[in-house]
This record gives structure tokens, C-alpha cells and sequence, in this order.
């Protein structure tokens, strides 16, 4: 699939949060002894790596069908966003979404970011890099856009940080093509598309519900905020209120919960609920209820719940009390805490994510 120059989606750029990288390790397996020799095992069936040509770039995301996948049958797709200097395999190693997807009955797509990173590519992001773990390869920064409106890869509209210098993004026409293509290639439910994603990821999901709030149903962001020149673009939806689930920990050295200001300024985790529940209509006061750590030793999650919300939108933050920058119950990285915080698996945040997706598919059209 092409998509013509002249429809590029410009994106606002915006300075963000430097945010790291997970250094993931494949374990390794203990071989037999020599003395007992055995048939080598079947390889593993490698899942289908796509491509769609965007703007004479091409992109690549991966695909994994659930067990007993019958073409018959609408499924419902979770698109599995990576973080900084991370790739889809390294998601799909990080979050263990495939699990989920067999068990629920769900297409999950992990995409590839061009360079590794979903954000623009910003020298001023290079300089505020003040540590951290995994690989550095630039900055970068999240930027607003028009509202996408076609299914061909438009957008209507553009928005923009005058202030900055300005540079075109094809994250949201690759996004577009590549559900194109997928709903051309499998049985895909269009009402129950879905966005998930860790760190970079998820402030890229927060891109997605702000500007393809047509096509995406709901999102779940782990370990982001939104940014602060992106707050005031998510202020002006025209198309419908998103659901959201954010999974933040309360402690995160990476994407701190407190937001930061200065040059790379972010909002918090709270005012993040806040203002995204305030757009989408609902009741002005969080419902917080408590879960408690599964054992002596383990972190408490407090939930912040916004309902009475228009066209039955929700807002949820769980904040991990003590928690870092992890993707609660998947593959915890290789990286001293004093570089990313603390992680447990207390939560299970495939688990909690499905559950909120099931309940807020794409409203009737």
C-alpha cells in the first residue's frame, strides 16, 4: 500500500520525557545430557512480519493469531506498542501479551517505531538524556496532529508548537495502512481495535486516542503520561471521548508520576486521568479503591475510577504505590532498580488491560 506524499499527517513536535530502554535477555534452556539423546524439538512457529509502504518507507509490524485462528470468526486486535530502542520482538518477549491473545481469542500486532522510537527525533531531547539504561540512539518528542478522519491515511486538520521547528511524522499514516492492510488480511473486528503500550509506547498511544479516536476503540498506556504541549490537542476531540486505563508506578525514576517540568515538561499521572476524564464528560471526583499486595512484601495498587462519562467513555489510573517503570507480570528486565525503580507481580497488567478492553468497544457508528 502507497501512501502519497502530498497526504502526509504533520505532527506538533514536542520535546518529551527521555525515556529508556529495557536491555531483554532470551533465557536460555538447559541442554539434555549427552547420554540421552534425543529427536530435536519442532521449531517454534515464527509469527508473520508485515509490511505496508508509508511514504516510500517501508513498515513492519508483527502479527500473532491466536490458536485455532478461524477466518470465519471476527476477532478483536490489540495493537502492543514498544518502548525507546526496543523493537516488537523485544514487546512481545517484554509484555507476554501472546498468552493473553491465545487465551482470550485475540489478533495482538506488535508494530515497528522507525529508528526504534515512536517519537520524533529531537537534538534538545539528546541534550536534557541524563542517564539511564539500555541503548541511546537520540532524544525524542511526541507531537499532536490533526484528527484522522480517513481510513486511507488522512488527517484533517494540523496542530502544532509554533514555537519549535517543525518536522512531519508518518507514525499516523503507518497506523492507518497498517490496520488497512490487517482488515484486509484476517477476519478483523473493526468495533474492538485496541492500543496498549509500554513507556514510549504507551505516550504514543495517548497520540493514537487523541487523533485515530475512529478507528482505535480505547487505550491502556503502562509506565507514560501525557506531555504538556499535548494536553491542550487531546482538549479538542471533535470525533468521540476515548477510554482509558493508565498503569503508572508511583515511584518511577524513568517517567516520573509526578510529571516534570523544565525543558521536557510532562503532567502527572493523576492530572493525566483528570484531564482526559474532564474532556471525555464525566463525573468531576475519582472513585479509589484499594488492591492489595498479593503477598507480605509486595506493593498495594491504588485505583482511581471516572465513570458516568459520555458515550459510556471511562477513565482508570492504577497507581502502584512504590512501583517503577515495569510492565506489571511480564518479563521483569535485566536493570538494577536504582535505574528503573521497583517491580513485583502484584498486578497482572494483561490481565487488567483485556478486562477494560472488553468493556468499551468502538460505540455504535
Amino acid at each position: 500500500m502507497k501512501i502519497d506524499s502530498a497526504r502526509k499527517i504533520c505532527l506538533f513536535p514536542l520535546a518529551l520525557l527521555f525515556v529508556c530502554a529495557l536491555s531483554l535477555h532470551a533465557q536460555q534452556t538447559q541442554a539434555p545430557p549427552a547420554s540421552a539423546p534425543q529427536s530435536p524439538a519442532p521449531a517454534a512457529k515464527q509469527d508473520p512480519q508485515e509490511t505496508v509502504t508509508v511514504e516510500d518507507a517501508a513498515r513492519t509490524f508483527l502479527v500473532h493469531l491466536p490458536r485455532e485462528y478461524n477466518p470465519k470468526t471476527k476477532y478483536p486486535v490489540v495493537l502492543v506498542l514498544h518502548d525507546a530502542d526496543n523493537d516488537a520482538l523485544d514487546m512481545v518477549r517484554l509484555s507476554r501479551f501472546d498468552q493473553t491473545a491465545d487465551e482470550y481469542g485475540v489478533i495482538a500486532v506488535y508494530p515497528n517505531a522507525l529508528r526504534r522510537r515512536w517519537t520524533n527525533l529531537e537534538a534538545e531531547s539528546q541534550q536534557q538524556n541524563r542517564g539511564g539504561y539500555g541503548r541511546q540512539r537520540g532524544g525524542g518528542g511526541i507531537g499532536g496532529g490533526g484528527m484522522g478522519r480517513q481510513r486511507g491515511g488522512q488527517g484533517t486538520g494540523q496542530g502544532g508548537n509554533r514555537g519549535a521547528g517543525r518536522r512531519s511524522s508518518n507514525d499516523l499514516a503507518f497506523f492507518n495502512a497498517m490496520l488497512d492492510q490487517l482488515e484486509t488480511e484476517y477476519s478483523v473486528d473493526d468495533n474492538r481495535i485496541f492500543a496498549t503500550g509500554f513507556s514510549d509506547g504507551g505516550f504514543m498511544d495517548f497520540q493514537l486516542g487523541c487523533n485515530l479516536a475512529n478507528r482505535i476503540a480505547a487505550i491502556a498506556p503502562v509506565g507514560a503520561e501525557m506531555a504538556k504541549s499535548q494536553e491542550e490537542f487531546c482538549k479538542n476531540w471533535t470525533y468521540r471521548p476515548v477510554p482509558l486505563l493508565m498503569i503508572n508506578g508511583t515511584e518511577d525514576p524513568v517517567v516520573p508520576y509526578k510529571g516534570r517540568s523544565g525543558a521536557l515538561p510532562t503532567i502527572s499521572a493523576p492530572d493525566t486521568a483528570k484531564d482526559w476524564a474532564k474532556t471525555a464528560g464525566c463525573g468531576k471526583s475519582a472513585r479509589r479503591t484499594t488492591l492489595p499486595p498479593r503477598a507480605s512484601g509486595g506493593l498495594q495498587t491504588n485505583v482511581d475510577s471516572y465513570t458516568d462519562c459520555t458515550q459510556g467513555s471511562e477513565v482508570l489510573l492504577y497507581s502502584i504505590v512504590d512501583g517503577g517503570h515495569f510492565w506489571p507480570g511480564g518479563e521483569q528486565p535485566y536493570v538494577p532498580a536504582n535505574k528503573i525503580g521497583r517491580s513485583s507481580d502484584d498486578l497482572e497488567a494483561n490481565e487488567i488491560i483485556w478486562k477494560f478492553f472488553t468493556a468499551h468497544p468502538m460505540p455504535a457508528r
